[in-house]
C-alpha cells in the first residue's frame, strides 16, 4: 500500500500519492487513465448543466438567503456576509465573474 508522506493528516485531491493511497484504502487497484477521462467528461458536462446565473437572479438568491439568515437570530452583517459568500461560491461554480457588491 503506497503511503503519502507529505499529506500525513488529510487527502490532498491534487496529490497523486493521496489518489494512490485513497485507492488502495478503498480496495481499487489503480485507477487508469481511461476513468479519470470519464469522470472529467462527466463534470464538465454537469457543469454546463446548471441554469444561467445572471445578475437578477443572484441578488433574488442574496435577498431570500438575508431573509432566512435572519430567521436564525443571527445578526444582519454576519447574514449578509453569509448571503455573499454563497452567491461567490455560485458564480465560482458556474464559471462567471463575481459582482463589486458580492465581493
Amino acid at each position: 500500500m503506497s503511503k503519502c508522506t507529505v499529506h500525513s493528516d488529510f487527502f490532498d485531491d491534487n496529490c497523486v500519492e493521496c489518489k494512490r493511497e485513497y485507492a488502495d484504502l478503498k480496495g481499487h487497484d489503480h485507477l487508469s487513465q481511461v476513468t479519470k477521462k470519464v469522470r472529467r467528461r462527466t463534470s464538465k458536462v454537469r457543469s454546463s448543466s446548471y441554469k444561467e446565473f445572471t445578475e437578477e437572479r443572484a441578488k433574488k438568491l442574496y435577498e431570500d438567503l438575508i431573509l432566512q439568515y435572519l430567521g436564525k437570530d443571527i445578526g444582519e452583517l454576519e447574514a449578509a456576509e453569509r448571503a455573499r459568500a454563497i452567491i461567490r461560491k455560485q458564480c465560482i461554480v458556474r464559471g462567471t465573474k463575481v459582482w463589486p457588491w458580492a465581493g
